[in-house]
């Protein structure tokens, strides 16, 4: 499995992430023929449309498996209702997990718990545990996570449960 971002992406000032349709359609190819799943990253809703044009043309295979990034600049803002908006709008039998950036991480992941889909941490998106107190590794994320999965009614998936629920087996 590998992260394949659905869109150019602009960061803000003159940050921006170029990714056109045809660089998406030749690594889609690259890792179909390497038997890599793609984690289909999405910033914002015109990614998902990007992705299901794309599954159409037969270049993503289902099920597909998104990765929500959420506010980020130039995207999709991190909310409760943006989220919905996101998982209603792609299709049935998908995964999807949620990321967040610095202090929406936790309430994102949180609502994609509470809504059945899946989390993304890590110091990449997020270095705090809570306002103003640093983690001081990845794994710290990892286990609020696993604490907010278990005060929310959710099992934590062994290695072989997510390489099931991710069609990888």
């Amino acid at each position: 499995m590998a992260t394949l971002d659905m869109g150019t992406m602009n960061f803000g000032g003159d940050d921006i992430f170029v990714n056109t349709e045809n660089t998406i359609i030749s690594f889609a190819k690259e890792m179909n023929s390497r038997g890599i799943k793609p984690e289909l990253e999405c910033f914002d809703k015109g990614m998902i449309d990007m992705t299901l044009r794309l599954h159409k043309k037969g270049y993503i295979n289902k099920p597909m498996h998104f990765n929500f990034m959420m506010g980020v600049i130039g995207g999709i803002a991190a909310t409760s209702r943006d989220l919905l908006y996101l998982v209603n709008s792609i299709p049935k039998g998908s995964t999807y997990c949620v990321g967040a950036i610095g202090k929406h991480e936790f309430p994102m992941v949180a609502l994609s718990i509470e809504l059945g889909g899946h989390t993304r941490v890590g110091f990449e998106d997020n270095i705090y545990l809570s306002k103003g107190v640093l983690a001081k590794s990845n794994s710290e994320l990892v286990e609020k996570v696993v604490r907010i999965s278990k005060e929310l009614g959710r099992d934590i998936a062994s290695p072989y449960e997510a390489r099931k629920i991710l069609g990888l087996d």
